[in-house]
């Protein structure tokens, strides 16, 4: 299998090639297989959804899948199903064919992908128009690269944020080598620092020794890595303390690992011997984690510090620095660490289901508004741990109700369905999940028959 044609968009295929050598690869070498193993799914009555295939050939080589809902700072859904498997900053998506799959992919997804710094490149697969041709599964050629071309380039220049890229895939070598076509960017659009942001909050006691400590930040980025240009601010806000990081060149890397060192070194995982080899650094390290417990301890009569406390600020400020927990993307995008949104992975796996059957109906049809009453009915008990509730709840009742007409086959919901392509497996999938809920919490399970 060949990469024939290439949509790339802000250098994308330019920084695929020269920073994800290894991921291209993985990419090239998991299509044919993902074909050939849906060929054969598809003809089995067991058959696999298109895009767990996929999904599965890519995490055979060290790729892996995020949750499909993520949650910002104030609790609200953002679903992001289609962006793919992950390594690396890069995302490889498989087109399910669906008239509006493309610009649910490229001006939702891709967006929310970039804004939460889950992918640097985000990627979509569609075969070739000559491939697609030879193609007997209609599920896979409805798109192909050239008919995509065909909605985009009217649009250029784009007014798109993020770098993104579209590879038109084949079984025949082209005897051209790989066409790339650069999609022009607004010059109009002005680009953003990347952000990085860590929020955390201290007790009174350890206030300002935190602050001391990630004051100090900046100058270990400076000392330890000299050529990485970078601004680190400190913000307050009542006991409350944000470390942000601005970078002009897009990437953050060598700010990832700079904070995973300096976590280690306060949490006292590591000697700051055991990082850098800069004597001055390892003297002022050393010095300011001795200032940081001399703070403490002076004011010991105050607050009556208690055994271990010294060791709980370190631990404190080591978990703000590295924690990736839930995060919220404002406009700069800017990620910012939250701890307190605690959800029911159940419920959010049927909501995710849910939102793609509503990928595949019309909004016009009667179906869709069903869905959205019962969504909107689900995101109610999303955070509930309590099994009673959640058993009383009008959403598990509806979606008990939606499951069994379907499954009877006698509305227009169950008919479009049954008729959407992959429509079937994606309610076998649903049906399956609200099993699981169902055992656990003590309601009536679906027949076997309907579920996967």
């Amino acid at each position: 299998m060949t990469i024939s044609k290439v949509i790339s968009y802000k250098n994308a295929w330019d920084n695929l090639n020269e920073n994800h050598q290894i991921e291209l690869q993985n990419i090239i070498q998991a299509l044919p297989e993902f074909i050939d193993s849906y060929n054969i799914s598809r003809n089995n009555d067991n058959r696999i959804m298109y895009r767990e295939i996929w999904e599965q050939k890519l995490i055979e080589r060290g790729w892996y899948v995020i949750d499909r809902t993520f949650y910002s700072e104030t609790g609200q859904r953002i679903i992001i199903g289609n962006i793919g498997p992950i390594k690396n900053g890069v995302s490889a998506s498989v087109s399910i064919g669906h008239i509006d799959f493309l610009n649910r992919w490229l001006f939702q997804q891709t967006v929310l992908a970039a804004k939460y710094q889950i992918a640097k490149i985000p990627i979509l697969l569609v075969p070739t128009e000559e491939y697609a041709r030879r193609i007997e599964d209609r599920y896979i050629h409805r798109q192909s690269i050239e008919m995509i071309l065909r909605q985009i380039q009217p649009l250029a220049p784009l007014s798109h944020s993020y770098p993104f890229l579209i590879l038109g895939y084949s079984d025949q070598p082209s005897l051209n080598g790989t066409e790339v076509i650069e999609l022009e960017s607004d010059p109009l659009i002005i680009e953003n620092d990347i952000v990085i942001d860590r929020c955390i909050e201290f007790p009174s006691e350890y206030y300002q020794a935190g602050l001391n400590i990630l004051n100090y930040f900046g100058t270990y980025l400076r000392e330890q890595y000299p050529e990485e240009d970078a601004k680190v601010k400190i913000e307050q806000n009542g006991q409350i303390v944000r470390l942000i990081i601005e970078t002009s060149d897009g990437e953050k890397e060598i700010i990832e690992k700079a904070l995973e060192e300096y976590q280690l070194i306060i949490t006292g995982q590591k000697k700051p011997e055991e990082i850098t080899r800069n004597q001055k650094l390892i003297l002022e390290l050393n010095s300011e984690l001795r200032i940081a417990k001399y703070r403490i301890e002076t004011q010991q009569d105050i607050i009556q510090v208690q055994r271990g406390q010294i060791e709980n600020l370190f631990g404190i400020v080591g978990n703000g620095l590295i924690n990736k927990s839930q995060i919220n993307i404002d406009f700069k995008p800017v990620i910012s660490l939250s701890n307190h949104t605690i959800i029911n992975q159940d419920i959010s796996h049927v909501l995710s289901d849910i939102d793609e059957l509503k990928q595949l109906i019309p909004i016009v049809n009667s179906g869709y508004i069903e869905l959205e009453d019962l969504e909107g009915s689900l995101v109610t008990i999303e955070k509930e741990q309590n099994p009673e509730v959640i058993k009383n709840s009008s959403a598990m009742k509806k979606l008990k109700r939606i499951i069994d007409s379907i499954s009877e086959g006698n509305t227009e919901l169950s008919r479009v369905i049954k008729t959407a392509e992959n429509g079937w497996d994606t309610f076998k999938n649903l049906a399956g999940k609200y099993n699981k809920i169902a055992e656990w919490c003590g309601l009536p399970q679906v027949p076997s028959i309907f579920t996967k």
